[in-house]
């Protein structure tokens, strides 16, 4: 009898080519990633599925899909090699040095003010740490942690959600986004009568900010003159760069934009918005390898950093 390294599973390097073809939805696109022939993946996964009984993937028009069998296998496969990449990290851990992969999920914005630098420090005492960074907004960067994707998540007005684990969280303060050399850019804080009858790009409307500013509008009876709203707050700020209007943000640190230098952030005073926070989160699971959770106690401590000297 033919021994698997995985109980019950035969043929277990075809458990590898399942997995990458499920990552990048491609025979083609998994066979550049591991230098394999797309042929010999397709071999292996076809012995795997007839082994197994049951089809793995439905190929469409719009490419492949998993099949039931094969989302219940994929799920599987990925806590697997997640294990596995810890008993890794475990056994390099014993010669003192580092390894592995830390996939971090971030906020655009976070990427661009504080992460950049961040990642420039710990690679310079972490070389052999490699890193998979996705940036996305928080919604979907919930849900790429949800599904295991991601190791670490730092971002905007995180939901506290079964399944994810917070790290470490920071109060955001709302502000107005102003060219510098607007009148409201001198001033220390704004209210909202202050700004009504501005031109403005607005927050997306699924947004907690965007349902925040509604009611207020609402409250006041005014209709703001917007003609644009975006999901994307480096977008806004972009636009607001252009002279397309003012502009929102929940900011770590309001005052002059970091990066831009025609950009400014003005608190905004009003007790109707909520309150929200920059948060970094991991699975309820854990971390899965000991180069994650380096790299998750550098982050908090360089995040902690980030928002004292901000607050000075």
């Amino acid at each position: 009898m033919t021994l698997g390294l995985l109980p019950n599973f035969v043929n277990t390097s075809a458990l590898r080519y399942f997995y990458e073809v499920a990552r990048y939805g491609s025979f083609r696109l998994a066979a550049e990633k591991i230098r394999i022939a797309a042929s010999a993946i397709s071999r292996q996964i076809q012995l795997l599925e007839e082994e197994l009984g049951f089809k793995l993937f439905s190929r469409g028009r719009s490419g492949l899909t998993l099949t039931p069998a094969g989302e219940a296998l994929l799920y599987r496969v990925k806590k697997a090699m997640n294990e596995l990449a810890i008993g890794r990290s475990e056994i390099d851990a014993l010669h003192g040095s580092h390894r592995g992969t830390v996939r971090i999920g971030i906020n655009e914005t976070v990427a661009r003010e504080f992460f950049a630098a961040f990642l420039a420090g710990f690679r310079q005492e972490h070389p052999n740490i490699r890193f998979e960074i996705t940036v996305a907004n928080s919604d979907q960067l919930e849900e790429i942690l949800l599904r295991g994707e991601i190791d670490i998540l730092i971002g905007y007005a995180v939901r506290i959600r079964s399944g994810l684990q917070q790290i470490a969280a920071f109060n955001l303060t709302p502000c107005i986004t102003v060219r510098k050399n607007h009148p409201l850019a001198r001033k220390k804080s704004v209210r909202i009568p202050d700004f009504v009858g501005e031109d403005m790009v607005m927050p997306s409307e699924g947004s907690t900010l965007r349902q925040a500013l509604n009611s207020i509008f609402s409250r006041l009876s005014v209709r703001p003159p917007s003609t644009l709203s975006t999901d994307s707050f480096e977008f806004m700020a972009n636009l607001v760069v252009h002279k397309f209007g003012i502009g929102f943000q929940l900011r770590l640190t309001p005052g002059p934009d970091p990066i831009r230098s025609e950009l400014v952030y003005v608190p905004i005073r009003d007790q109707d918005i909520p309150s929200t926070t920059l948060a970094c989160c991991i699975s309820e699971e854990g971390t899965p390898s000991a180069a994650v959770s380096v790299c998750l106690q550098a982050l908090r401590n360089a995040l902690e950093r980030w928002f004292r000297d901000g607050r000075c």
